[in-house]
């Protein structure tokens, strides 16, 4: 008969193997885990990784390799960082706070951009661009002009005269500043022009020439009298006179296209359901 005392020593020796084998097993799994992580926060592991590459960051930046105890620490801050991550997700942030809304989706669109490897443009391209778009790098002609504004219809009349007879003084004399419309002292183009004096204002000043001046009109039931200073003619520049502009919008525009295509094929991707507005 086997002894009562064999039977309990062959029971410890058959629980220390398996303890050993349950061990290993646990072993090796916790190393194969901390071979692709540094923590575990929740149920989401934090990257060895992107551990390693601020680590490496820093250790270029560092005259000595980074102690024990700073390693440490950034994990700790990488911990801390998944924390307010995962309570942010929590609280539904990303959809709810406007600002994290916005520099996600700007992530996304870096993402896209990065993602699709685009090749610098050769110049044969950028040519190419540049005449199919030749109306953009073009400067339209603006011009430098200063308005005189009067209370009535005679003092306006009387500055028209003063100016047919080159009598300047006595023109300036004639206009009302604290009515007056005043516009920036630069060149510009007929679409601001019109932005600041109305749309009545094109045919009264576009024609015009150095020193030249409009009819009597009105702006706001002001009569009023456009002064034209200096014109600058249009500039149809050659495509070397702007070749880094047009680099950049070439790039701009290729950029647009590829955030646009991507879009579009979330939109395919997933359900959508429009409801009535």
């Amino acid at each position: 008969m086997i002894s009562k005392k064999f039977v309990n020593i062959s029971l410890i020796f058959i629980f220390f193997i398996s303890l050993f084998f349950a061990m290993n097993s646990v072993i090796f799994e916790t190393n194969l885990n901390v071979e692709q992580a540094i923590a575990r926060v929740g149920e989401k592991e934090i990257s060895r990784q992107r551990f390693e590459e601020i680590i490496k960051v820093l250790d270029d930046q560092s005259y000595a390799e980074l102690s024990l105890e700073k390693k440490i620490l950034i994990r700790e801050r990488l911990i801390d960082e998944e924390l307010l991550i995962q309570r942010a997700l929590e609280m539904n942030l990303v959809r709810n706070d406007n600002l994290i809304k916005g520099n996600i989706i700007q992530t996304m669109f870096d993402y896209i951009l990065k993602s699709s490897d685009s090749a610098e443009p050769t110049e044969e391209e950028l040519k190419k661009y540049f005449n199919n778009d030749k109306d953009y790098f073009t400067s339209a002609k603006s011009y430098k002009l200063k308005v005189f504004s009067y209370k009535n219809y005679n003092d306006a009349k009387k500055a028209k005269e003063f100016l047919k007879s080159n009598n300047l003084d006595a023109f300036l004399n004639l206009s009302d500043k604290d009515i007056e419309t005043e516009l920036p002292a630069i060149f510009l183009t007929p679409q601001k022009i019109r932005d600041y004096l109305g749309p009545d204002s094109i045919k009264q000043f576009q024609g015009l020439t150095q020193g030249g001046h409009s009819e009597i009109f009105e702006i706001n039931g002001i009569h009023t009298i456009i002064l034209c200073l200096d014109v600058l003619s249009e500039f149809v520049p050659t495509f070397e006179e702007v070749s880094d502009q047009v680099k950049t919008k070439f790039i701009k525009d290729r950029d647009d296209a590829l955030v646009k295509e991507y879009i579009e094929n979330l939109r395919n991707f997933y359900d959508i359901e429009k409801y009535s507005l």
